[in-house]
């Protein structure tokens, strides 16, 4: 329902579609649905908190009656300055270790500013809680895995998940939500899945993303290790991670794509799940060999 809701903010420009939930208003503005009222809540609280240490962030507009979100029978609408800059896409056919060295800076001052925020709210679930939970419960059904394949990794996870240092995460953080202009970060962007966890769960997710797309993993085995290596030193330059962390990072991002092979299978979706386990027996092979 987009018909006639740029009149709460005063404007009469018709929405362009630009993904299944934006639209762009006007070449100068972002609709966004962001589904409900915490979401919205979410996005306005992150955003300032990142703005207030000087992480490029959009502005969220007013209606013309002061609100910060029009509530909607079918959910809950932002409207955000569009920012410059572009999406990163191929980073292994450019110079992927200057990259990956300054997202890991970026990442870092992500962080940094997410320490600043608290969350009183409850029920939230952790990824342990969700590894003890649906996901441990959807994996027992599947047939792409063996218990013992998929319970090592969960459970040694698990048992040193506690000692995680925990804070605000993004919990969505890939190269489609971070604008640049060359190795410069313009824009943070998404921030409706943002909860309190371990804040390696954005690390790991991260370097995870990279393996997508790629049919031919070995080919490009070297250069994720050493994308890893390169976005670590540059994370570390504004954050130290500490020990329980390194031991742990190859566990998340194995336990990641299993919440992904668990959640493919939910949506019956078999090509997506079967590629998701391609994705984690790789980045068995990798850290198996190390």
């Amino acid at each position: 329902m987009t018909a006639g809701i740029m009149a709460f903010w005063g404007l009469n420009d018709e929405p362009v579609a630009a993904t299944p939930t934006t639209w762009e208003v006007a070449g100068k503005y972002i609709l966004k649905s962001v589904g409900t009222k915490n979401a919205a809540l979410n996005n306005i609280r992150l955003t300032a908190a990142l703005r207030s240490h000087g992480v490029p962030v959009p502005h969220i507009m007013k209606t013309t009656d002061g609100r910060d979100y029009i509530l909607a029978e079918d959910g809950c609408y932002l409207l955000m300055e569009k920012l410059a800059g572009s999406h990163i896409k191929e980073v292994f056919e450019q110079d992927y270790e200057s990259i990956a060295y300054e997202t890991g800076i970026v990442i870092g001052k992500i962080h940094c500013a997410f320490m600043t925020v608290s969350d009183n709210r409850t029920g939230v679930n952790s990824f342990y809680q969700e590894l003890m939970g649906w996901i441990s419960r959807e994996l027992s059904t599947s047939s792409l895995l063996t218990k013992e394949e998929w319970s090592g990794p969960m459970e040694a996870l698990v048992s040193i998940y506690p000692q995680l240092p925990r804070q605000q995460i993004h919990r969505d953080l890939h190269y489609g939500n971070l604008l640049f202009e060359g190795t410069t970060l313009t824009g943070v962007l998404d921030f409706d899945l943002g909860k309190q966890d371990a804040r390696l769960f954005d690390i790991a997710y991260f370097l995870a993303g990279q393996l997508l797309g790629y049919k031919d993993l070995m080919a490009i085995k070297h250069k994720w290790i050493r994308f890893i290596s390169r976005f670590l030193s540059g994370y570390e330059s504004m954050i130290i991670l500490e020990n329980n962390e390194k031991k742990a990072l190859p566990l998340m991002i194995q336990c990641i794509e299993l919440l992904f092979i668990a959640f493919w299978q939910q949506q019956e979706n078999q090509e997506a799940a079967a590629e998701t386990l391609r994705i984690f027996k790789f980045v068995e092979h990798v850290y198996g060999q190390e």
